[in-house]
């Protein structure tokens, strides 16, 4: 007498043959694509307390962040840059900008806003979608830093679009869709301070 059955008997055993066989065949589909974020090249020169930082990336929005957009939200791109001790890799600081875009209806344009921490935000408007990813894909950034005492530094930079920005109603769908998945990989730069500069 078997304890275990390998077979269901009955009128469940056609149902069930077809319920698997749609749920495997499910899966073999392709994944879903979310957007593309590509850091492509960081460069950065100190002086005096200031570190300059070009940052030179690809970005492309999903078609749903794409239609989000035309339906009226508003899209944050964040930049993150972390400036740490190339040898203890101690972060001596962390700097974030935020840029907003926006679909205009009445004009058929697209704002793009750099909110600042102070609230005097910058503005400009472009015609396509493209130039305003295009003005993201190079960016000329500075970051106060205080004086550094001489030594090897790494400079790491990545580009994300911040679901934490998004409207409420669209926040937890957001966060576990692999089509919203847009965020670059951190990309580094080294840099040299001479002792007494």
């Amino acid at each position: 007498m078997p304890v275990f059955r390998n077979r269901p008997d009955g009128p469940l055993r056609g149902p069930l043959a077809w319920l698997l066989t749609a749920l495997l065949l499910g899966g073999c589909g392709p994944a879903p694509e979310g957007g593309r974020f590509d850091a492509e090249q960081l460069d950065a020169n100190w002086s005096t307390g200031h570190l300059e930082v070009h940052f030179t990336q690809r970005l492309q929005l999903s078609p749903e962040a794409r239609d989000a957009l035309q339906h009226g939200v508003p899209l944050t791109v964040g930049v993150e840059l972390v400036l740490r001790d190339a040898h203890t890799q101690n972060r001596i600081r962390r700097e974030r900008s935020f840029y907003e875009i926006r679909y205009l209806p009445l004009s058929e344009h697209y704002q793009l806003a750099r909110i600042a921490d102070d609230g005097q935000d910058e503005v400009r408007t472009f015609p396509r979608l493209r130039h305003v990813l295009a003005e993201l894909s190079d960016l000329r950034l500075s970051v106060e830093t205080g004086a550094l005492p001489g030594g090897e530094y790494e400079l790491l930079a990545r580009s994300y679009l911040d679901k934490h920005k998004m409207p409420p109603p669209m926040r937890l769908p957001v966060l576990f869709s692999p089509r919203w998945t847009h965020e670059s990989a951190w990309t580094s730069a080294t840099l040299e301070i001479e002792p007494g500069a």
